[in-house]
């Protein structure tokens, strides 16, 4: 099982795709499956040959639907892409960055997929996702469960056609660790699946990728997984084996924990499936190859107190598959024949997994990662691919399933090597775990640590040998008595005992039943029909036990103790031939100085899928009594007795002797043995030699076979492409024909008979000899020119008598690799081009010339109003030459004011393309503005779209003056008949409000409407471009007055109609007041009208109306009269004008000032008086 971290990485799954032979169809298969927007990165690893460019990127590019790239150094992994390992490369990730290496030779030993798929799970963790499709050999198998043990996820290819091949997929899934077995068109929709779960699930997950809610139901998931296996995983990590379910309910796609659990209960592989997940292990041969050196020197300095007679025992628990076991016998064997001793070595392997024992027995390994050549030649056997140990190295080596957390130890042991398990535990079983190697281990013995675990929480029990390789040695005192269930009979008696104590005993009651057990338990052998041990028995079984000195073996009476051998031996023969159980009692046994007597028991193991297997149990009954001293009186024994004693001795003698010759036998075997042995080595050398050249053999021939089918995949495409290009050539109405350097014809087109007299035969022949019929005799001169400067020639050519024209154009003829080998000539009919041309070119004369003689402008513009074709009118109408109109743009001649409407407008024109009318002002040259009426058309190109404007341009300026005046003098005759109404209307009322008496009405309204008759005549008179001045209109209204004395003096104001109309109303209601109350009603009065017109930015206009010498004045009126309302309102309302009345003793004075602008009229500075 694994606890590393797990990188999270922002790519999303990256997807890695090993494949070998047939790899080509597979990966294409794939590709060709996958949605063009998945969101995944794919790098995909082929075995390729490093001698033949590839073209397996171009190959794949044409069945994905997403970008296919070569793989480079550094290059970033993309989503949505397919990266491709390139030819003679090593190809890794680091950092979501693919690294590009020269591989390492020899070339036999390369597995680039394993190499990928191990950086892949380091790099990605369980973003990881790792796919072996078809190939040959093992490669993948060792990074795919490097994949699955970070995390990830794990697929094989299934169902495998001629062209696929099973043996990567096949070996892949042989070691365990493949989630999926899938047909190749099947797998994408997997990936989807699963990346779709990984986003539902997302956040759920805490910082450091493990989910929460699986870690609150893990007591549940794990007491379901207790009671179905077996195996309590209660004591190791949370963090781990949360990580573990989790990936489950990945593979399975569950989304809640609950429903996991509910399947974890029902199907009954699911507790099977969860337990291996739990068991994953990542372990190689020679693993960190500097601890292994530090080990050496161990090893060598345990070798040297191993007395004669004795074994050197080792011990490796959680083993996994093996290599750390062979590993270690091939380190301890090189020592023994370093030094030439002779020494007797055990290593036990054990490991919870029993399909990783099974594995490590059979000693199949398909990869051998940390080995080198010169081991790999020596210690091992190669066949079609895989290496087994050699029988010297399996011979030191025992497997047997075995719980380190709960089963009893090996006893006596020299070294144990546990390294990176108690990384997954927590601290109450490492506790657990470091007391059982203290106890199993011999005083001063080793234990053999992973870099990260330590026993800084029992340095009472170890202490540190080599801090660098992490070796602990065992420190002297008694040994730490382990806390752990007994052996089988005894764990039942215990159980069946403590299920009757109180609760309140604890741990301490339950420990001690065990202990007490413990020593009654018997020991027992589990063994086939072969007498091979397979088993031994968790009790105390060694004094039972006394291997024969030479080489290793797991053969029953080569174990045990000379004396037992005979009787257990025909025992096993006996129950073997009956299959039925037997019991020897009585048998005597000199054990630790004493005599014991026992019972060896012989039974077949039933009711199990194994058949033919034995249990040999010893069965301790008691102690012999010392034989009683002879009687005082001397008197001789029974001669029964004595007879007896006598028999026993001789068969003892005759069992020893055939014991001895048994013996004899057995050496003379092992002579021949070692003579077989030796013949063996000697074909075994010649067998690796030839395995060697099988292995390249077998590597070319899979770079063969990729390279044979990138070959037919590009002789299909070539030959797809031979017959584009033939049908091209047959159906193309462009003659054209293919020369070589010498002008000998290589291939044409049907339509060159039309111009050379050309029969199929004629390939190979020189062009010259062909009759030609085109004017033409520079052919030759003209192909070595286009050969000598690559470069394109072009002419056109008419045939003899017929009217037709061609465009020849000879261009060089480029091979593939980009050689030149000769020319290539196309002619183009350009018949009725040039006729067309002709049409167009007359057609063009006869346009320019209606257009240069048409009275209105035309203009042609491009969609920037920049100016193409102007005519004269149009030339005349702005005061510009065309010279001119090609520096400056359409828009710049248009009024700022008019600009942004007509711009919009043919916008509109462009986009819609219909054509508009608009109406604008030009600026000319001069700056003077012209009205202009432009009708706009769109003019569009081959496909359709506008690319130029024509405007039909009409001078319009002196229609849009006249239509200006005429709207200017309805608008004024509107206005005044308005203003005269109003007048009329306003006097009438309030006339009659002052008078109320008809004469006095009639008289006053008279007067009044004669006064704006008068006015209103006057402003007629003068026209509509101003009123007349200021003094017509006062010598008009002072008319009656003429004989009184009058002065009226100021300079000349021409006033327009809207102010002569109110300046009219206001001099006649001052005059008609001054006729009636003031100057003008006295013969000697004297009235004096004034006016100036002040200088500045803001002038004004000042009317001063002063009368002198008529009656006197007491002072203002005591009504407000309707004149002075009709002066201020007109004057104040119409002209902004300010009027202020002082009576003063000597007669009126009134004070008109008004702003002087544009709208009162114009001042010209002459002035006039009248005295």
């Amino acid at each position: 099982m694994s606890g590393r971290p797990r990188n999270f990485s922002p790519l999303g799954l990256v997807i890695g795709v090993g494949a070998s032979a047939g790899g080509l169809q597979a990966f294409s298969a794939f590709l060709a499956h996958l949605p063009p927007d998945s969101g995944m990165a794919f790098v995909l690893v082929q075995h390729l040959s490093p001698e033949h460019e590839s073209v397996l990127t171009e190959i794949l590019g044409r069945a994905a639907p997403i970008p296919v790239v070569a793989a480079q150094d550094g290059m970033l992994v993309e989503p949505n892409r397919v990266h491709v390992i390139p030819p003679d490369a090593t190809l890794t990730i680091k950092d979501g960055r693919l690294l590009v290496a020269k591989p390492a030779p020899p070339r036999s030993s390369r597995r680039p997929i394993d190499a990928f798929f191990a950086s892949l799970a380091e790099d990605q963790g369980d973003n990881a996702v790792a796919i072996v499709l078809s190939g040959v050999g093992s490669d993948g198998s060792a990074g795919l469960a490097a994949v699955k043990e970070s995390g990830g996820l794990t697929i094989a290819q299934a169902e495998f056609d001629h062209q696929a091949m099973p043996g990567m997929p096949q070996s892949a899934t042989a070691t365990g660790c493949v989630d999926y077995v899938l047909k190749v068109e099947v797998i994408p929709a997997k990936l989807i699946e699963y990346r779709d779960h990984l986003a539902f699930v997302a956040d759920r997950k805490d910082n450091d990728g493990t989910r929460t809610d699986a870690a609150e139901h893990l007591a549940t998931v794990l007491s379901v997984l207790r009671a179905k296996t077996g195996h309590d995983f209660a004591k190791y990590k949370d963090k781990t084996i949360t990580r573990r379910i989790q990936r489950r309910m990945q593979i399975l796609q569950t989304a809640s924990v609950s429903d996991y659990i509910k399947r974890l209960r029902e199907d009954s592989t699911e507790p099977e499936m969860l337990f291996r997940e739990l068991l994953i292990g990542v372990t190689e041969f020679f693993r960190d190859p500097l601890a292994f050196q530090g080990l050496s020197a161990v090893i060598e300095a345990l070798l040297e107190r191993v007395a004669e007679g004795q074994s050197l025992r080792i011990w490796v628990p959680a083993c996994s598959t093996g290599e750390e076991v062979y590993s270690l016998a091939i380190t301890v064997q090189e020592l023994i024949e370093a030094r030439g001793a002779n020494v007797e070595v055990q290593i036990f392997g054990t490991d919870i997994d029993d399909r990783a024992i099974e594995f490590a027995r059979a000693g199949r390994y398909p990869r051998t990662t940390g080995i080198s050549s010169e081991r790999l030649r020596r210690w091992f056997v190669e066949d079609d691919g895989d290496f087994y140990p050699t029988r010297q190295i399996r011979g030191l080596c025992v497997f047997s399933v075995h719980n380190v957390a709960k089963d009893p130890p090996f006893s006596r042991l020299d070294l144990i090597s546990c390294r990176n398990l108690m990384i997954y535990m927590n601290s109450d079983l490492q506790d657990r775990v470091l007391r059982t190697f203290h106890y199993a281990l011999k005083p001063d013995g080793f234990l053999f640590l992973g870099l990260s675990e330590g026993v800084s929480r029992h340095t009472k029990f170890f202490t540190l040998k080599d801090k660098a390789a992490h070796i602990f040695q065992r420190r002297e005192g008694d040994a730490a008595f382990p806390s752990m269930p007994m052996p089988t009979q005894a764990a039942i008696a215990s159980n069946r005992l403590t299920s009757g104590l109180g609760r309140g005993s604890g741990d301490a009651v339950d420990h001690g039943v065990r202990a007490a057990l413990a020593k009654h338990a018997p020991a027992f052998l589990v063994v086939d029909r072969q007498s091979n041990i397979v088993r031994y028995s968790g009790g105390e079984i060694a004094p039972y036990l006394e291997p024969s000195a030479g080489a290793a073996s797991l053969n029953l009476v080569s174990n045990l103790r000379n004396s037992l051998r005979i009787i257990v031996s025909t025992t096993l023969q006996s129950v073997i031939k009956t299959g039925k159980g037997v019991i020897v009692d009585s048998v005597s046994l000199l054990m630790e100085g004493e005599q014991r007597v026992l019972s060896v028991i012989v039974e077949p193991v039933r009711d199990t899928n194994v058949e033919g297997l034995y249990v040999i149990a010893f069965q301790h009954v008691r102690m012999t009594v010392p034989e009683p001293s002879p009687a005082a009186d001397g008197s001789p024994r029974s001669p029964e007795v004595v007879a007896i004693e006598q028999e026993l001795r001789t068969t003892r003698a005759q069992l020893q002797a055939m014991i001895g010759d048994l013996e004899t036998a057995n050496e003379e075997m092992k002579s021949a043995a070692e003579e077989y042995q030796s013949v063996n080595e000697e074909l075994q050398s010649t067998n690796e030699e030839l395995q060697t050249s099988k292995e390249e053999m077998q590597s070319i021939n899979e770079e063969l076979q990729t390279v044979n089918a990138e070959m037919m995949a590009k002789n299909d495409l070539l030959s797809n492409l031979n017959s584009d290009l033939q049908n091209l050539l047959d159906s193309t109405q462009i003659a054209t024909i293919f020369l070589d350097e010498n002008l000998r014809i290589k291939n044409f087109t049907p339509s060159m008979a039309d111009i050379f007299s050309l029969r199929s035969g004629d390939r190979g022949r020189p062009l010259t000899e062909i009759v030609s019929l085109l004017a033409y005799d520079d052919l030759q001169r003209d192909v070595d020119k286009v050969l000598r400067e690559l470069t394109v020639l072009e002419r056109e050519l008419d045939l003899h008598d017929r009217g037709a024209s061609f465009v020849m154009r000879i261009r060089p003829y480029r091979s593939v690799e980009r050689v030149i080998e000769g020319v290539v000539i196309t002619f183009v009919d350009v018949t009725e081009h040039k006729k067309a041309e002709q049409a167009r070119g007359v057609s063009e004369r006869r346009f320019t010339t209606i257009v240069n003689q048409a009275a209105v402008g035309v203009a042609e513009t491009d969609l920037d109003g920049r100016f193409l074709l102007t005519n004269a009118a149009f030339e005349k109408m702005v005061d510009r030459s065309g010279e001119d109109l090609e520096r400056v743009r359409k828009d710049e001649l248009i009024h700022p004011d008019d600009a942004e409407a007509i711009h919009q407008r043919f916008v509109q024109v462009t986009r819609d393309g219909e054509p508009c009318e608009a109406e604008y002002r030009l600026l000319r040259r001069d700056g003077t503005i012209i009205w202009v009426h432009d009708s706009v058309s769109v003019l569009g190109n081959s496909d359709g779209r506008a690319n130029r404007i024509i405007s039909v341009t009409l001078d319009i300026d002196n229609r849009k003056r006249v239509e200006e005046q005429a709207k200017l003098l309805l608008g004024e005759l509107d206005h005044r008949v308005k203003n005269i109404l109003a007048i009329v209307s306003s006097i009438v009322a309030q006339t009659l409000k002052t008078n109320p008496s008809p004469e006095a009405f009639a008289e006053k309204i008279a007067g009044r409407i004669t006064a704006i008759a008068r006015a209103h005549s006057q402003l007629t008179h003068r026209g509509s471009a101003g009123a007349g001045s200021l003094r017509d209109l006062i010598d008009t209204e002072l008319e009656p007055y003429r004989d009184r004395e009058l002065r009226v003096e100021g300079p000349v104001v021409v006033l327009t109609p809207k102010a002569g109309l109110s300046m009219a109303m206001a001099i006649h209601e001052l005059a008609s007041n001054a006729a009636k109350y003031g100057s003008l009603s006295d013969p000697h009065g004297r009235l004096t009208i004034s006016w100036v017109v002040t200088s500045g930015p803001y002038r004004r206009l000042q009317l001063k109306w002063t009368e002198t010498g008529g009656p006197p004045v007491p002072g203002p009126p005591a009504q407000r009269g309707f004149g002075t309302t009709l002066i201020e309102r007109s004057l104040g309302y119409e002209l902004d004008a300010e009027v202020d009345r002082s009576f003063a003793a000597t007669g009126l004075v009134c004070t008109i000032d008004m702003p002087f602008n544009a709208e009162v009229g114009e001042f010209r500075p002459t002035k006039r008086a009248d005295g």
